[in-house]
This record gives structure tokens, C-alpha cells and sequence, in this order.
């Protein structure tokens, strides 16, 4: 039912009016409707082609005719227009390790990635931890994943979304105010 109404969404999308700067990629109302009404905790991964497709309620998949670098860098802009959300960017640690031998292609994908990342730190990990960290976040919280043609192992682009206006030193020195006033 999600991935109907998901497809429903980009029919209704593409056929309205599109911008001259969406013209060469009219995926970008999506993403910008998708990513207006995601907040903190909401995921969005930018996938590789094998990507597993979940039937769990909460997480919709979209698939773009782009490659993840270049998504990445969309994604990246859209979240920057939306000043709600900030996210945190997370790599599989086996990417970087993904011989050229068996993935051609692999080194001028790293080199497309980090550009695309402009200088945004990663957080490297495991790609089973990620998908496990995928799961439990998809029991609670929605998830987007954009589906690409990219076809390299280990090439996922997994992003938590935080809030844009409030970060963790603001969160702990409200905690340290509200802890002090209860201890008078």
C-alpha cells in the first residue's frame, strides 16, 4: 500500500509544474515534498540497485534513474533548504575496503562520493549494524529509501535525520537546568 501511494505521489509530481532549475532532474519536487515533512529520527538512505526492497509500514522506497553520488549531493541540498532537519551521514566501514578488481568502478565512486559529501563528516560502520539500526528505526519512525541504478557493493548512503535548530549540547544543557532546578 505505501509503495501505491508512493508511486501515486511521483505520478501526481511529475505531471504538475516543475521549475527551470527541476527540469533536468524532476525527481527533485519529490524529494523536496518527501524530505518537508520528515523530521528528526526519520531516515533516508540513498541505495545501491540491490538495495532489499522492506514490506515494513513506515518505509517507502522511491527508485531515481541517478547514481548515488549524484542523489547524495540532491539530498544533500534539499535537507539545506529545509532548515528543520540536519543530517547524520553514515557509510558501510566494507566500502572502503571493496577491491577494484571486483567492483570496477569502485575508486572513481569513492572520489564522486566524497565530492558529493562536501566535506560533511561520515560515520563509518558495519553494513549489517546499518541495517539493523534501518530495521529498529523503521518500527518507529518513517523511512525513505531512494533506490538508484549505482551497482557497488557497499555503497548505501544511510542518513538520520536530526533537527535542524536544536543539537545535542543544546539538549544536554537544558537536561543540566532542569536537573539543577530539581535539586532545589
Amino acid at each position: 500500500m505505501m509503495i501505491r501511494s508512493t508511486l501515486l505521489l511521483l505520478t501526481v509530481l511529475f505531471s504538475g509544474c516543475v521549475g527551470n532549475a527541476d527540469r533536468a532532474r524532476p525527481w527533485l519536487g519529490t524529494l523536496r515534498h518527501e524530505l518537508g515533512y520528515l523530521g528528526a529520527r526519520n531516515w533516508v538512505v540513498v541505495a545501491e540497485a540491490a538495495f532489499p526492497v522492506h514490506s515494513r509500514r513506515g518505509l517507502s522506497v522511491v527508485q531515481l534513474n541517478g547514481e548515488i553520488p549524484d542523489i547524495v549531493d540532491a539530498v544533500e541540498r534539499v535537507i539545506e533548504e529545509k532548515s528543520h532537519v540536519k543530517p547524520r551521514l553514515y557509510v558501510a566501514t566494507e566500502a572502503a575496503s571493496v577491491p577494484y578488481d571486483y567492483a570496477p568502478g569502485i575508486k572513481n565512486y569513492r572520489d564522486q562520493l566524497e565530492e558529493a559529501l562536501h566535506g560533511r563528516e561520515t560515520v563509518q560502520l558495519d553494513h549489517a549494524m546499518l541495517m539493523r539500526m534501518l530495521n529498529d528505526a523503521s518500527k518507529t519512525y518513517r523511512v525513505l529509501v531512494i533506490k538508484t541504478r549505482s551497482a557497488l557493493p557497499y555503497t548505501s548512503v544511510f542518513m538520520e535525520l536530526g533537527s535542524g535548530y536544536w543539537d545535542a549540547e543544546s539538549e544536554s544543557a537544558l537536561r543540566e537546568v532542569i536537573d539543577n532546578k530539581n535539586l532545589r
